[in-house]
């Protein structure tokens, strides 16, 4: 049972739509049926009941079992295969030439199946189509004496020939279907690719490349916005700014790169210690800032002080175990403060905590 492949393809949905198409080729044949009974009736009422149980009863009745069959395996046993309604498609084609072999043109209704073989996108499905056409074609043009009769061999190899035509047409909208999806493919692709450059250029943009923290600029600016919402609705706000004690005496005595690491590892330290609520970046060079959200200030204490904790508890083989240590300053935002004096404040409160012992968190 097919029911989608992975071109995405809804066999259901499309099954369904075919046999409502299926539907209206057959209301429009019988619709034509009963045209041709009352022409008969006005013009030859003698032929009226021979019409009628000759034509309009077996036409009507096997076109009704075909749908009947598409509509048991739809909607009753849920099998959506595309070759049974293909063939579906050539018997109702065929019923109509059998029951009217005197009404020219009728064969051309067998690119009508085709079409519907083109739905699927396959061209597999569109030279099975093809296939049962031709075949079918020939059947009823060989197996039935009125047809055979009505129909000359120059019309039947007309036929022959607008079936191989329509196929090399179905064929050829086929392929340049294929084209126009590969072309949709990579443009899509590309269009991706665009996708991620620009969110990982953004990111760049937005952050420090040793740390992954925010840089520099990204603070100001959610600083900046967190202070208008904090001032607008009277939201908690902490600042802290971290510094590394006696950051430059290591990166003298082991090199920059030894500093580097220590730098990741504190970084890595504070970003574990804080909610995903809050906002960590690398200010600059040994410094840290830290903005809580959600929080009352003496959370925001708690939060500074176990990390001013699991810093000094750090190991650095890197510079022979010595220790680590941070100075914060901690600044609660207050009702109609300047967004300038909001850091000015922490960063006094940072050097406060620096020049009275560091190692310490001042507020």
């Amino acid at each position: 049972m097919e029911k989608d492949n992975l071109s995405g393809f809804d066999y259901e949905l499309w099954s369904k739509k075919i046999v409502n198409f299926y539907w209206l080729l057959v209301s429009i044949s019988i619709l034509g049926q009963f045209v041709g009974l009352i022409v008969t009736y006005f013009y030859f009422p003698e032929h009226i009941l021979k019409f009628f149980l000759w034509k309009v009863i077996p036409q009507m009745s096997m076109h009704l079992l075909i749908m009947l069959g598409c509509e048991y395996l739809i909607k009753i046993k849920k099998a959506y295969h595309s070759r049974l309604l293909i063939i579906a498609g050539t018997l109702i084609a065929l019923v109509n030439i059998v029951i009217n072999p005197t009404v020219p043109g009728l064969q051309v209704t067998l690119l009508l199946p085709m079409v519907v073989a083109l739905i699927y996108f396959e061209k597999s499905k569109l030279v099975f189509s093809f296939v049962v056409n031709l075949t079918g074609l020939t059947v009823v043009h060989i197996g039935f004496p009125p047809i055979r009769m009505a129909t000359s061999e120059y019309e039947y190899f007309s036929y022959f020939f607008s079936l191989c035509a329509g196929f090399t047409l179905y064929l050829a909208i086929l392929q340049r279907g294929n084209e126009v999806i590969e072309v949709l493919r990579k443009t899509s692709e590309k269009e991706k690719e665009l996708i991620v450059k620009s969110a990982l250029m953004e990111r760049l943009s937005k952050t420090d490349a040793l740390t992954g923290l925010y840089n520099h600029k990204t603070f100001h600016e959610y600083m900046d916005y967190l202070a208008e919402q904090s001032e607008k609705y009277n939201l908690p706000l902490q600042l802290a700014i971290v510094d590394i004690d006696d950051f430059k005496k290591i990166n003298d005595d082991f090199g920059h790169s030894v500093g580097d690491t220590v730098l990741k590892c504190v970084a890595d330290t504070i970003l574990k210690s804080v909610s995903e609520h809050d906002i960590v970046a690398r200010y600059g060079g040994e410094e840290f800032a830290i903005l809580f959200t959600e929080k009352s200030f003496d959370e925001a204490y708690e939060i500074t002080e176990a990390i001013r904790v699991k810093v000094a508890a750090l190991h650095h083989q890197e510079i022979q175990n010595r220790l680590v240590t941070v100075s914060i300053g901690l600044k609660n935002y207050d009702f109609g403060m300047k967004k300038s004096d909001f850091f000015k404040r922490a960063d006094a409160l940072l050097y406060e905590a620096k020049e009275s012992g560091k190692n310490k968190v001042a507020v």
